[in-house]
């Protein structure tokens, strides 16, 4: 019979470690023992078995074999007793064996976004460097983004750092629509670049704007259904259509105040599940910011449609539980731009830091490609005119 044993410690786990200088592979199997990290079967204690150890180019990687019923979580558990007791970044994945990558450096506290970072052509945007290199997220690949964490710790910064990437990327067939809930003060002043279409600044401009983007969206259905297709990325279409919400949770109707701002906010929570649900297709890529990761203020659509979660330090593991489906944001250092990004798995990085001065240096450097637009129809993703739905 299997059975999971969990000792209760009366003190840390750091007192339970001999003192001396003890190799890390040793640390980590006395962390297991310490903490009941096994399985007992007929009387015998099963813990993790080292299998292998790799040496990388600034970390190190341990393999070990799990016991059958031990589970992720149960690793996960003592992560940061295995941090503190090595005073290192670790890492830790489950995939037939368990992987722990221990670290022998520090990431950066702070990282500046420079143009070597673009890559032209694609739809690709830095999401930051972590031990191993720097890592980008691809619209292509995962149509959408959802972004939180407390305030002053990165969230605005990534998304200019992504706006200014797209625009660089592509400045011929990047359209960009921003809902800036902080009454614009952040994007507002980027309205003159011809990539970024409008600007909303409150629950009443944004439901305008997302009425205006729904209708779009329901023109290019009818074009899609017309020429059989089925996915953007399957078609000629070159253009790509980016909502960027800097601060969603001022779209709930819980935090408006008045009855018509909460009619509005509905309607726009309504509207931004619609986008999540069928836009990705159609070429529509939403990326979702807010400091408040609550069920109210992330629309279950929304959140359900997003694969791609970038998390940044949560005030509660509750905040952390509703951005990464899992406690660990709420764990992060208190350093701007040190975020977890999570698609097949989490990733800690260090996000790169951009300035609206930075921003409009490398533009102006590049004005001739970004200024001289050449003139499209009414969808935002198309040179084509929008067609009117007959219903």
């Amino acid at each position: 019979m299997l059975e999971w044993l969990a000792f209760p410690l009366a003190i840390g786990v750091a007192a339970f470690i001999p003192k001396g200088k003890m190799k890390d592979e040793t640390v980590i199997k006395q962390i297991f023992e310490n903490k009941g990290v096994c399985i007992k079967r007929d009387d015998v204690l099963h813990y993790p078995n080292l299998k292998k150890k790799i040496q990388g180019e600034g970390y190190t990687t341990y393999l070990f074999s799990m016991p059958y019923g031990l589970h992720t979580e149960d690793i996960e558990d003592v992560l940061p007793a295995i941090k503190e007791a090595l005073q290192k970044e670790v890492e830790i994945e489950v995939d037939g064996l368990l992987k722990i990558d221990v670290f022998h450096e520090q990431l950066p506290k702070k990282w500046d976004y420079e143009e070597s970072l673009v890559r032209p052509g694609t739809w690709e945007i830095p999401i930051g460097k972590n031990h191993k290199g720097i890592l980008y997220h691809d619209f292509e690949k995962y149509c959408h983004l959802l972004c939180g964490g407390v305030t002053r710790f990165g969230k605005t910064v990534f998304m200019k750092e992504g706006m200014n990437t797209l625009i660089l990327n592509n400045p011929q067939d990047v359209g960009i629509y921003v809902l800036d809930l902080k009454a614009g003060l952040e994007f507002y002043k980027y309205k003159s670049l011809p990539q970024v279409k409008e600007v909303a600044c409150d629950v009443f401009e944004s439901a305008e704007l997302l009425n205006q983007i729904t209708q779009d969206l329901k023109n290019r259905e009818l074009y899609f259904r017309e020429k059989g297709y089925t996915n953007i990325v399957d078609t000629p279409i070159k253009k790509r259509t980016f909502i960027f919400v800097d601060e969603g949770a001022e779209l709930s109707p819980n935090i408006v105040k008045s009855k018509e701002a909460k009619k509005y906010a509905e309607f726009c929570q309504a509207a931004l599940s619609e986008i999540a649900r069928i836009g990705g297709g159609l070429g529509y890529r939403l990326i979702y910011a807010t400091q408040y990761p609550t069920k109210e203020a992330v629309p279950m659509q929304v959140k359900m449609n997003i694969v791609a979660r970038l998390s940044f330090v949560c005030a509660t593991g509750v905040a952390s539980k509703v951005l990464l489906d899992e406690t660990g944001a709420e764990d992060l250092p208190s350093i701007p731009g040190r975020a977890i990004y999570l698609v097949e798995k989490k990733r800690t990085v260090q996000v790169p830091y951009i300035d609206d001065k930075m921003m409009f240096t490398m533009m102006e450097e590049r004005k001739d490609d970004i200024l001289n637009v050449k003139p499209s129809g009414n969808n935002p993703t198309d040179n084509r005119p929008s067609r009117n739905r007959k219903d």
